[in-house]
């Protein structure tokens, strides 16, 4: 199973997000943007939608930015990829109960066990936490041009 570029994109905003959390500061789409060098437009619509599912708190204006609308420790990699993947269909076939081109639809077993490998793939991301996915955050930071990130303590 191969990930969308976007999917892929959606993952990197809310490690970069991740990494702002631990230092309670806001993210703005043109320094992710340049950080990962990604298109600001495409990070535009990314933002909106992980916005929308309730993972990041979006401000507008001169000291606005983007920032976790929860801690990392409490946001899924499988939530983020089900937000952000919308097909899951390994192959045509599993998408409905119609056969289209395939000649032994009917004595195929192959959907039912290829559903329970995409099931277990997403079981192992739903047992993953954003904060696990970044290994070294002071790495990560130095490697996206972020001072090292020092652990704020917030009121929630």
């Amino acid at each position: 199973m191969r990930l969308t570029m976007y999917t892929d994109h959606a993952l990197r905003v809310m490690m970069y997000l991740a990494l702002k959390w631990r230092t309670d500061d806001k993210a703005t789409i043109e320094e992710m943007a340049e950080a990962y060098d990604i298109s600001r437009s495409n990070l535009m619509k990314i933002v909106n939608e992980l916005s929308q599912y309730g993972f990041i708190e979006t401000t507008r204006g001169r000291s606005g930015g983007a920032r976790l609308a929860r801690a990392p420790s409490e946001i899924s990699i499988g939530a983020i990829v089900r937000a952000a993947e919308k097909d899951f269909a390994v192959v045509s076939c599993h998408e409905s109960e119609s056969p289209g081109d395939c000649v032994i639809f009917q004595a195929c077993n192959l959907k039912r066990r290829l559903a329970r490998a995409v099931d277990a793939f997403m079981m192992e991301l739903d047992s993953m936490t954003l904060d696990e996915a970044i290994s070294a955050p002071s790495v990560a930071a130095s490697l996206l041009g972020m001072p090292a990130p020092v652990k704020v303590h917030r009121k929630s």
